[in-house]
């Protein structure tokens, strides 16, 4: 073995390990969430995380003739062993191990920040590099949802189905119910004075073993294919929901004795009354009564449950009523992709431009303007009115340290004023600290970052920026305007391509969300600041790895924005360790909007309007 092989071994087997222990433990007091679990059922979680990893690390010695090492690959693809039941056994058991050493030693750092960090990282691991590589090199990859076929699905496909849907949905779960927020009641006047009929928390509670025994009751790979890809579409739009608008349903009064009521009793002292709207125990509900081969007996059932939500309490009837409204979408998912994918290529082929003497406007800049306007009024709303100038001070450094940036990164003869994302946060980061209100002002950019993105991304669809490398004809968008950065710089013209740019938009829509959760719950603005750095890193990870943009240069094997995405990541994590106040809230003000509409302008201005016949600097967008 090489001196490269065994300091990159080391690193991942000693080093990252003995980083995350450190890190749980320096950032232990900035996590208020208690803590879960047992130290039996943490020992046990993390002795079969072990095993995983080990079983993992040595199919690939048997059957690959190789280590897992990114950098040094094995030479043979494995899809025997412990990889025929899970595509990546040891990023799988690596954050069993996290998960259940956190339960063992009661570290609440280590169960709520460092393993859904370590989740993420494996994912975007996977997703931004291994999945494309392996297909790289031997023309496959593994799999995680069944194949789109009427034959009986394997073993291994429910078991998949089981740790790859419905375990995580415990995960987000248990997540949510645990960040403090008060929750609005979605409720009619008279169902406070409804009864409640105990003896219905049986059909409520037979669901927890209808859904864990749902993987075995899809008859074709393509039933069970359409029940994760559902659950997965539902978890997407559920949690920001739960995140962004809190919900409760307080239970109503319950009396009485025997087995019956001890069990519903039970039911509500485990959950607390909160993320009620919509109900997931309805659209679980839902997807499994699908599996049924009479589809009778599956309708049946889901009106039994939703019927149960009501009288056992548990839930309010709007709650009910809405995911019976949602469920029909999250069936049938691939609707909404056509959707999104057709106003992506709508936006794609959408530049126009108007002259006005040596004056060009081009009309993306109106969406610079806006993402400028929410980024400003946002932080405004929650720094306070009165921090208003050093708001638009770092936003204006923002700008001008995306300009740079970007400059001296992409700027060419076809690109003379470009702007990158990075430059700007590295700029207001820098600027913040030279105000005593540094927290106040970097964990308020970061909380409206998510949502500035995304709006911005509009102006990268019209623009053609950030955009996709070549995909599948009914995964991609075609571009055909002719001043799209698309055909004009990657001579990719009616070429299908990844809709990065809505990947993104997606991708902080869920960021931003969790974020501004974790603000009204009063969290430290270091962990705002810190998992947005996380979350950001590890979302354009993956993003970068779909692009197609010629001019971004790559140093071994990855793409110069994905090392500098691994970079946020890591600031990230020092970031959440770091003291801080809490956040105080949102107060926004006509006044915060004004200042807004004024940095709207600017912004708009400097990516939308330019002199196209001028050679100066600067002058030109392209």
């Amino acid at each position: 073995m090489t001196v490269g092989k065994a300091l990159y071994g080391l690193a991942f087997t000693a080093a990252l390990p003995a980083l995350l222990v450190l890190w749980s433990t320096v950032a232990e007091p900035n996590v208020a969430l208690p803590a879960f679990g047992s130290v039996a059922l943490g020992l046990a979680l993390a002795l079969s995380g072990l095993g995983l990893v080990t079983a993992g690390m040595g199919d690939l010695w048997r059957f690959g003739g190789g280590l897992p090492m990114n950098a040094f690959p094995p030479p043979r693809f494995v899809p025997r062993g412990v990889y025929r039941w899970l595509p990546h056994p040891i990023y799988t058991g690596f954050v069993l191990a996290c998960l259940g050493t956190s339960m063992a030693v009661r570290s609440r750092a280590g169960l709520w920040l460092v393993t859904p960090a370590a989740a993420f990282g494996c994912a975007a691991l996977v997703l931004g590099y291994e999945r494309l590589d392996l297909k790289r090199r031997f023309g496959e990859t593994m799999h995680l949802l069944p194949a789109d076929e009427q034959t009986r699905p394997s073993q291994a496909d429910r078991i998949r189905c089981l740790l790859c849907a419905v375990i995580p949905w415990v995960g987000l779960y248990e997540l949510t119910v645990r960040i403090p927020a008060a929750g609005t009641g979605f409720r009619f006047g008279f169902e406070d004075r409804l009864p409640v009929w105990s003896w219905t928390i049986v059909i409520y509670e037979s669901l927890y073993v209808a859904v864990a025994a749902a993987p075995w009751c899809a008859r074709t790979q393509r039933d069970l294919r359409a029940l994760m890809v559902s659950a997965w579409v539902a978890m997407a739009i559920v949690f920001p929901v739960y995140w962004v608008l809190p919900s409760s349903a307080p239970r109503r009064g319950l009396a009485g004795d025997g087995w019956i009521v001890h069990l519903l009793r039970f039911e509500r002292n485990t959950y607390p009354p909160v993320a009620a709207f919509p109900s997931f125990h309805v659209l679980w509900a839902v997807f499994v009564a699908r599996l049924y081969r009479l589809r009778w007996i599956g309708i049946a059932y889901a009106a039994a449950v939703s019927a149960s939500c009501i009288t056992t309490g548990m839930h309010y009837i709007a709650d009910v009523a809405a995911a019976l409204l949602l469920a029909p979408a999250f069936m049938h998912p691939q609707r909404i992709w056509e959707r999104l994918r057709a106003w992506a290529e709508g936006f794609a082929n959408s530049w126009r431009e108007w002259r006005i003497g040596p004056v060009r406007i081009v009309n993306h800049g109106a969406w610079a303007g806006l993402a400028a306007f929410v980024q400003v009024a946002v932080v405004i709303a929650a720094a306070g009115p009165a921090r208003a100038p050093q708001v638009l001070t770092t936003a204006f450094a923002g700008l001008v340290g995306a300009a740079v940036w970007a400059q001296w990164v992409e700027g060419s003869s076809r690109l003379r004023r470009p702007f990158g994302f990075y430059g700007g946060f590295i700029a207001v980061a820098i600027c913040s600290l030279f105000f005593p209100e540094r927290w106040i002002l970097l964990a308020g950019h970061c909380l409206a970052a998510p949502w500035m993105q995304a709006i911005g991304r509009v102006r990268c669809l019209v623009n053609g920026c950030c955009h996709g490398g070549p995909a599948s004809a009914n995964a991609g968008i075609r571009v055909v305007n002719g001043r799209s950065r698309v055909t004009r710089l990657a001579n990719l013209t009616g070429v299908p391509i990844h809709a990065t740019q809505l990947y993104s938009i997606l991708g902080n829509v869920l960021l931003g969300s969790f974020l501004l959760r974790l603000w009204v719950s009063g969290c430290p603005l270091a962990i705002v600041c810190g998992v947005y750095a996380i979350g950001s890193g590890c979302a354009r990870f993956i993003e970068e790895a779909y692009r197609g943009e010629p001019q971004t240069r790559s140093l071994w094997g990855l793409r110069m924005y994905q090392w500098i995405a691994a970079v946020s990541v890591l600031t990230g994590a020092l970031v959440t360790a770091l003291a801080s106040p809490p956040a105080l809230g949102l107060t926004p003000s006509l006044a915060g909007c004004a200042w807004a509409a004024v940095f709207a302008l600017l912004a708009g201005a400097a990516m939308g309007v330019d002199f196209p016949e001028s050679d100066r600097p600067f002058a030109r967008l392209t």
